[in-house]
């Protein structure tokens, strides 16, 4: 509909996006498939958000490798929320995600329990870091904290605002495994009586994806969750 202000859509056409969108992604996803398919390989799509990549995802692969030699292997980075939309559409067949939301169409299945802890920079204990690890955090910090909820530095992805915890100086919530070996080294020290927050990990796939493959894969990780690895390795850096 075009009038003096511009154009716009009609209600029917604004109710058509929806659908125009899973459209466009599903023909990407058939685009990218197309190759894998003709070659005779068989491919297993996997998400990750980014504060998840490591040790999780890259541990997965590398198990997949050697576990699911037969499978074509796609590793995806992108947003919770991002995500549940690829697994809704099929883009997808499983994804690592902290905060999921629970479709008729997922399973959703608690692979690591978490918890957000509050640090502080042994050197230099100021200025407070506001790390935002999503609607349910911000929620409850700001009731525990509300002294905190206007931080003067605010960050949205952990491992950046832990490199500034470290190098920098201040305080924050940050998870526990990430920030064990600081702890244990002396460069952090977790804040006493400071307020806690869960944080779990999730595995969610698509139940129209479930497969050998999948359930192959899905064990995987499942031993992959009961292993000792180290997760703070790819943020460490010297003061």
């Amino acid at each position: 509909m075009r009038n003096r202000a511009g154009a716009r859509l009609t209600d029917d056409g604004q109710r058509f996006v929806a659908y125009a969108t899973q459209l466009v992604q599903t023909w990407e996803a058939a685009r990218r498939d197309l190759p894998l398919s003709q070659s005779g390989d068989k491919l297993l799509t996997l998400g990750s958000e980014v504060s998840l990549c490591n040790p999780l995802m890259l541990a997965w692969a590398q198990r997949l490798r050697q576990g699911l030699a037969s499978h074509a292997i796609r590793l995806e980075v992108a947003s919770g929320e991002e995500l549940q939309k690829k697994l809704d559409l099929g883009v997808l067949d499983a994804a690592l995600v902290h905060q999921p939301e629970y479709w008729p169409s997922l399973q959703v299945e608690q692979l690591l329990e978490e918890k957000l802890i509050q640090v502080v920079q042994t050197q230099n204990p100021a200025p407070y870091l506001y790390v935002d690890w999503g609607p349910a955090f911000r929620k409850q910090h700001n009731q525990a904290l509300p002294e905190c909820s206007r931080a003067a530095l605010s960050f949205s992805l952990g491992p950046l605002a832990l490199q500034y915890l470290v190098q920098c100086g201040g305080r924050g919530y940050f998870r526990t495994r990430v920030v064990q070996r600081y702890l244990d080294e002396g460069i952090l020290k977790r804040v006493e009586q400071a307020p806690e927050f869960s944080y779990p990990i999730y595995l969610v796939h698509a139940r129209a994806s479930e497969s050998p493959a999948l359930t192959k894969a899905i064990e995987l990780l499942r031993e992959i969750a009961l292993d000792d690895y180290d997760w703070s390795r790819w943020y460490y850096a010297e003061l």
